[in-house]
């Protein structure tokens, strides 16, 4: 099991030529839905140190499901308190304590390694419709309440992009 995962931004031609500069790790490309080749997300999902400078490395608090890092991607960033955090942790043990709900793929709690209060909620999904049915429904209720700009909460959507680019 990944106990850490680096990410880093950019644009699809300088993720790429890290991508092919570091083949012998495993990076996960990421794009939106827009389909821009600008702001793009690259994850470090080999274990290793990162190689990244952007300081965004983080330690694996619990995962559950799939490893094969494929579907869309939903991320889910907080900032808590240690009170809130420890609800929070609380509240996802049980989550991935039950199978995971219909179309998620896996479920990871992420903390920053250099600020523990830091998390983010990663969850892959066989597609966005799947997560779109899961974030409105009674299910989600229990983490809803965390989706405040009190916890400096904000989310993204990803789906992988192939590394190679197209000419």
């Amino acid at each position: 099991m990944v106990q850490n995962i680096a990410l880093t931004f950019g644009s699809k031609a300088i993720l790429t030529q890290f991508m092919t500069a570091n083949s012998d790790r495993e990076l996960v490309l990421l794009g939106s839905s827009t389909g821009d080749d600008e702001g793009l997300q690259l994850l470090d999902v080999s274990g290793q140190p990162s190689l990244f400078t952007t300081n965004l490395d983080y330690r694996v608090k619990l995962h559950q499901g799939a490893t094969d890092w494929r579907g869309f991607f939903s991320f889910s960033y907080f900032k808590f308190d240690p009170d809130t955090a420890d609800v929070f942790d609380a509240k996802i043990n049980r989550l991935a304590a039950n199978p995971l709900p219909e179309g998620m793929r896996a479920l990871y709690v992420l903390t920053k390694t250099a600020d523990s209060g830091s998390y983010i909620l990663l969850t892959i999904w066989d597609d966005g419709q799947a997560f779109s049915l899961w974030r409105h429904s009674a299910a989600f209720a229990p983490l809803d309440i965390y989706a405040t700009s009190a916890n400096h909460y904000h989310a993204a959507g990803y789906h992988r992009l192939a590394a190679k680019t197209t000419h």
